[in-house]
């Protein structure tokens, strides 16, 4: 257990082709940093209207050293977005 806080960072993702959704799950939980505690899913819905699937994807970021900052949670969470969005019919709404 770290004496330092945590961050935790939220990303909502879409997908529009169901078979992919398998693909970003495992692209995500794959994802490894050292200050990267710990990844799960805090929201999945199926989206049949409009034939997509929404997942959320919660970050716990913390050092066991010292008080991470901002740029440091920043600059992982742009890695993670910029892998995942390599994935065919996988966006983030907002960022568009």
């Amino acid at each position: 257990v770290s004496e330092y806080p945590s961050s935790l960072r939220d990303l909502s993702f879409s997908i529009t082709d169901y078979s992919k959704a398998s693909e970003l799950q495992s692209t995500v939980f794959s994802f490894k940093d050292k200050i990267l505690k710990d990844i799960f899913i805090f929201d999945y819905f199926n989206n049949q209207k409009k034939h997509e699937i929404k997942i959320g994807f919660r970050f716990i970021f913390q050092s066991k050293d010292k008080t991470i900052t901002v740029d440091q949670v920043d600059n992982i969470m742009q890695d993670i977005i910029k892998v995942c969005l390599n994935i065919k019919s996988v966006s983030i709404p907002g960022l568009e």
